[in-house]
């Protein structure tokens, strides 16, 4: 008995199941209940809480928060490195040939462009490397929805976060975490490499051009 028509593509039921749980997300409370003859049974979760609430989730969200504040503590120490020289060509100018200033002015430079670059690289790693293992905790959910809606007999698990209201006893997302951390193997927390200085100096004559 199934209240979802079948869509344009040869979907499995598992996974239309999972699909309206994810708002299309990630996360022992009732006892499992038989629908009677002819009762259609409809069970919520929280895809927020799901998302945020399972010892899986919150490891990533934690290891996450402190790598991106290492890389940048290793950001404002580049920045502040750049601002004290930058400050010392500006003393310098009056000192220097123009040929001299205007070299020591094109490294500058070019350090500038080698250590934003470096930033972005390190930003779009860290969010890669954090968004590939939530992935994975959100395939992870295809079989435990499953099983928590075979358990109580329901023809659909629906998202609570996008009912307008419902009845208490049919949000099952303590049940789904409680699943979730006793089965899911836990993540492999990227360990990433965030240098500080985030680039090695430039070597003797000046970085080449990139």
């Amino acid at each position: 008995m199934g209240a979802i028509a079948p869509g344009p593509k040869p979907w499995t039921r598992r996974r239309v199941i999972a699909l309206a749980v994810l708002g299309l997300g990630l996360g022992q409370g009732l006892e499992p209940r038989r629908a009677a003859a002819g009762e259609a049974v409809i069970l919520i979760v929280s895809r927020k809480r799901l998302l945020n609430e399972t010892a899986h989730a919150r490891a990533l969200l934690k290891a996450e928060a402190e790598l991106t504040a290492r890389l940048q503590r290793a950001i404002d120490t580049v920045k502040a490195e750049l601002t004290v020289e930058e400050e010392e060509l500006t003393r310098l100018r009056p000192t220097l040939e123009r040929e001299v200033f205007a070299a020591r002015v094109a490294a500058f430079d070019r350090k500038v462009r080698r250590q934003r670059r470096a930033a972005q690289k390190h930003a779009t790693t860290l969010q890669n490397a954090f968004r590939g293992e939530r992935l994975k905790l959100v395939e992870a959910l295809d079989p435990l929805l499953e099983e928590v809606r075979e358990a109580h007999g329901a023809s659909v698990i629906l998202n609570s976060d996008q009912v307008m209201a419902s009845d208490p006893a049919l949000d099952v997302t303590d049940e789904v975490i409680a699943r979730f951390d006793a089965t899911v193997p836990p993540p492999v927390v990227p360990d990433l490499d965030l240098l500080d200085p985030l680039l090695p100096p430039a070597p003797e004559g000046g970085a080449a051009r990139q």
